[in-house]
This record gives C-alpha cells, sequence and structure tokens, in this order.
C-alpha cells in the first residue's frame, strides 16, 4: 500500500511540475548558516527484563518403558488475565487460544487459532522429519493428562518405542513455558500454521495480512511472505524467536538454547479460486526442548516488557522514524480523549499547527507568482516566434530568471505542501494497518472501525470535495488547459484512498479543512504589495544587456 501512496504522490507532483519543467530555477543565493537544534529526548520506562533463565517448568519423569495411552480425547483448558488456552489431548494440541482483551469482528473474544480442515497440523504439534509414520502416531495419540495446578498440565504417552511428554506452564502475560521430552528421533515443536480467522467481510473492509514467517536469527530478523516462502533453516539464538504474525498478532516460540528453525507450508483448499499457501516454522529439538512460547498482540509496550526484541515485529516500514512519533502522539492524546478519532484530529491539529510557517511561506511564494503571471507572460509572448533560437531562448530564460531573483519567486514552491505531507500521510497509514491499538476502535456514527475501509465511501467524497475548495483558494497561473487537467488531482486521490483505512481518509480530510482555514487567514495577512520601484526595471534591463 505504500506503493499505491507514493504512486499517488508521484502523480500529483508530476502535473504539478509538468507545466513548468522548462522554466529557469532561481539562482543559489547565499545560504544562511543555521544552528542545529537537538531533539528532545523522549524518557521511555524501563522494560521489565526476565530473569537469566525463565522458571523451570514441571519436571517431567522418566520416559515409560510400557505403552502409556488415555482411552478417550478430552479438553483441558489453562487462562489467565489475558487468554483462555484449550488443549486436546489428542497429539496435546492446541485447539483454542482466546485473547481476552481483544475482539473479532462480531465483537466476540478473539479466537487466535485458525479452524482449518482435517489433515493440518495444530500449534505445539509434533513433526518428525524423515519419518512421516511417527508423525501421524504423534498426531493421533490420545495423551495422558496429569494436571499439576490451575497453572500448569502435563501430557504423556508412549507406544512402539516411542515416547513423548509435554509440560505447560502458564504466567500472568501472553508468555508461557513448555517443555517437550521424546524417546525417539529428533523432531520439531510447531508453531501455526495459521493465525486468526478473519472473516470474509473483515478481508474486504480492513487489512488483514496473511501470516507470515518471522525469525530473529544470529543473522538479524527475518521476514518471509508466504506467496515467498521456500524450504529454509535458520539459526535460532538463546532468546531469540522464531514463528508467524500478521499486521496485529504474533505467535512464536522462543527457545532457552540455541536452536534450528524451519519453515512448513501448506496448502489450503479455497471455496473460491486457488489454494491459499498456509506457513508454519518448526523449532527443532532432539530429546529435549525447552522453550516458552509467545500467542498474543503486537502492543509495542508489551512486547518492549519481555526484553526479548519482539517489538522489532512491529515494522512500520521506511517513515518508522516518522511513525513511532506519531503513534506516541495518539497514544498520549487518546489517554486524555478516550477517542482514537478524535486523537487523529488533535494530532493532525498540533502537525499543521507545527508545518504553518512552510505552508505560509510557500503560499506567499505562489501569491507572488499570481502577481508575476503578467509580466512572465510578456516576456514569454516576446519570444514565442523563436523557439527554436537557441541564443534568443537562452536570453528568454535569463530575463525570466531576472524577474523571478527580482520578486524573491521560487518556481517549486508550490509543491512544498505536498513534499511535506507525503510522509505523515504514508506513517499514518503505517500506524493504522500495523498498530494494534486502533484495531477495531470507533470514531462516531458510521466509523465503526478506524482501521477498516469507509464502505459508505462518505469520508472519501468529503475528502474530494474539500480538495477541490482548496484549489479554488490557492493562488494559481494557470492556463484553461492547465486547470483541466488539475481538476483530475481530487479524483487521482480518491481513486487512491478509497480503499484505504477510514483513520487514514479522516486525517487527510481534516487536514484539507484546516488548510482552507490557513489560506482564509493568509488571504488576510498576505497584501498584494507593489514591488519596490525601479528594482525589477533595473534586473531586467541588465537581464537583456
Amino acid at each position: 500500500m505504500e506503493k499505491r501512496l507514493l504512486l499517488a504522490a508521484g502523480l500529483s507532483l508530476g502535473i504539478l511540475l509538468l507545466w513548468e519543467w522548462v522554466s529557469p530555477k532561481p539562482g543559489k543565493r547565499p545560504e544562511v548558516p543555521v544552528s542545529p537544534t537537538p531533539a528532545a529526548a523522549l524518557a521511555a520506562g524501563t522494560p521489565a527484563a526476565l530473569p537469566a533463565a525463565l522458571p523451570a517448568p514441571v519436571s517431567a519423569p522418566a520416559a515409560p518403558q510400557a505403552p502409556e495411552t488415555a482411552d478417550a480425547e478430552t479438553l483441558t483448558t489453562l487462562s489467565n488475565k489475558v487468554f483462555q488456552a484449550t488443549f486436546s489431548n489428542r497429539g496435546a494440541v492446541l485447539t483454542s487460544f482466546v485473547l481476552i482483551g481483544h475482539m473479532d469482528a462480531d465483537r466476540k473474544p478473539l479466537e487466535l487459532m485458525r479452524k482449518f480442515p482435517d489433515g493440518l497440523p495444530r500449534p505445539l504439534a509434533l513433526d518428525f522429519p524423515g519419518d512421516p509414520e511417527a508423525t501421524k502416531r504423534a498426531d493421533a495419540a490420545l495423551f495422558v493428562v496429569e494436571r499439576e495446578s490451575d497453572a500448569a498440565v502435563r501430557f504423556r504417552w508412549a507406544q512402539g518405542g516411542l515416547a513423548i511428554t509435554k509440560e505447560i506452564r502458564i504466567n500472568d502475560g501472553y508468555l508461557y513455558d513448555v517443555k517437550i521430552t521424546v524417546t525417539g528421533p529428533p523432531f520439531s515443536l510447531l508453531a501455526g500454521p495459521g493465525l486468526r480467522n478473519p472473516t470474509d467481510r473483515e478481508r474486504k473492509s480492513s487489512y488483514v495480512m496473511p501470516a507470515s514467517a518471522v525469525a530473529a536469527t544470529t543473522d538479524g530478523l527475518k521476514l518471509v511472505a508466504p506467496g515467498k516462502a521456500a524450504s529454509q533453516a535458520w539459526t535460532i539464538p538463546a532468546r531469540g524467536f522464531a514463528g508467524i504474525q500478521d499486521n496485529y498478532f504474533l505467535e512464536v516460540l522462543v527457545p532457552r538454547a540455541p536452536a534450528t528453525a524451519r519453515i512448513y507450508t501448506f496448502s489450503v483448499p479455497q471455496p473460491e479460486g486457488k489454494p491459499s499457501v498456509e506457513l508454519a516454522v518448526g523449532l527443532e529439538g532432539r530429546a529435549t526442548l525447552e522453550c516458552s512460547a509467545f500467542f498474543g498482540p503486537k502492543d509495542v509496550s508489551i512486547l518492549e516488557s519481555y526484553g526479548l526484541g519482539l517489538e522489532r515485529t512491529v515494522d512500520f516500514g521506511w517513515y518508522g522514524i516518522v511513525a513511532k512519533p506519531l503513534l506516541w502522539m495518539l497514544k498520549k492524546t487518546y489517554a486524555y480523549m478516550g477517542n482514537w478519532g478524535l486523537a487523529i484530529l488533535i494530532v493532525t491539529f498540533i502537525i499543521r499547527l507545527a508545518l504553518f510557517p512552510l505552508t505560509a511561506k510557500s503560499y506567499t511564494s505562489m501569491k507572488k507568482m499570481q502577481k508575476l503571471a503578467p509580466k512572465m507572460n510578456m516576456i514569454r509572448d516576446k519570444y514565442k516566434k523563436a523557439k527554436t533560437d537557441a541564443a534568443q531562448r537562452q536570453k528568454m530564460n535569463a530575463e525570466l530568471m531576472a524577474l523571478y531573483q527580482t520578486e524573491g519567486y521560487n518556481p517549486m514552491s508550490g509543491c512544498l505542501p505536498i513534499l511535506l505531507q507525503l510522509p505523515i500521510l504514508v506513517a499514518f497509514y503505517n500506524v493504522l494497518s500495523r498498530s494494534i491499538e486502533l484495531r477495531h476502535a470507533p470514531f462516531v456514527l458510521w466509523i465503526k472501525d478506524l482501521s477498516a475501509v469507509d464502505g459508505s465511501y462518505v469520508l472519501v467524497i468529503l475528502m474530494i470535495v474539500s480538495m477541490y475548495a482548496q484549489q479554488a483558494m490557492t493562488p494559481s497561473t494557470l492556463d484553461p488547459t492547465q486547470k483541466k487537467v488539475f481538476m483530475f488531482l481530487p479524483i487521482v486521490w480518491g481513486f487512491f484512498l478509497k480503499d484505504m483505512p477510514s483513520g487514514l481518509v479522516l486525517y487527510w480530510l481534516f487536514s484539507n479543512l484546516l488548510t482552507i482555514v490557513q489560506q482564509l487567514v493568509m488571504n488576510r495577512i498576505v497584501k498584494d504589495d507593489a514591488p519596490p520601484p525601479g528594482k525589477g526595471a533595473k534586473a531586467l534591463k541588465q537581464a537583456r544587456a
């Protein structure tokens, strides 16, 4: 989506520059040295670090020598204040993981486990590379359940020379402990496949990104999209992580000792169209594997509190340097206002207020250009019959240059507002589409989710109207043909923003309204004063000489 926004801005800038590309650029003026202003450091809270060694889970008994299996399938639930995890003793896998504080599209607690057809593994399943028969046996096995406490459970199974023990211990937050003990061949513990269950309506109206593989390796953070997944292995250091993620949620395993992680791909049939590709990531072990697991939201403050670098999975793209302070401002504003839509409006006002001096300078320059238009046209008309005469064209450019320098006009100044807005626009998109805080955040009336598309397109229509009003108030020297070209700009922006999050359109609409107010103010401030007498004539005379 960043590419679409950049393309829209590129088209706008191209149209702005097309009509004046042959115009000479003003000469360089002496630069006034500016003392650098140090940026104010934000006082960040110190994240709560984990102890050097995570709390040890329930100790495992020796692998049983005799066959050990349960008689029937049962479900076991572990829960704390933030999640409720349900395990089946068939395979000792997760069948449900509900995030209590996060809602789905139907305003019910969010189910993080994807509902797949039979035949696909479940999270915390075991895979035995090179031994598919052992994998099938482990998946179908009925484990004996030992409930040690409300926060811990042990699953045991043994048959035909293969013995498996799985121990789970939950803590207060989203991070919980897992220990796997296997008597048999090497194995992999799976994170995934699948992450939450978006409805068709949610897929169409929200930015629900497909789950991709993520890993904090010895070579840095690795990201692999489903369409580019291939058989590859990563070395995960102790307290690194590997798993799957989408734009809002994360499902990763954190080994206590260095381990190897591999990507698994699964083809899932779809009712319409070609099958989808789902990913899982397996953490390899031999005999014993101890790790922690994080299944939860990509909330930066929560991720930072574990001291594992999980916050790196919240990627704001190219404009992260703008997006992170923007999110900080939004969160602080929301703490006072209690409404994310109002927070967007207030932050937009602050941004426009900060940019007002530059916008005012640009507006003053455009007013000068409007005043200079008759003189510029006179000079161009004077040389219009010499289009192929290089010497005459050079004289025309020299006269225009003298006029620009005399009046202090910069032909590029009209592009400044768009150039200033572009990084903020992309940063706002990244914040809205990747910040868990804004997921399902309502504003007013029909806007129930600022991270989703406004299906009524009311905001987009109002945004287009505001752009036309802003365009009508902006000083211009365009000829009739150029004006017709510029009339398409609001339509172009409307086309690119119609499928964007409503919060982004709200920002752009309110920014346009503030620009209109600024222009009304500037119309009172900027006067059409005449240039200093004799100065322009003297410069033009020197240019003709």
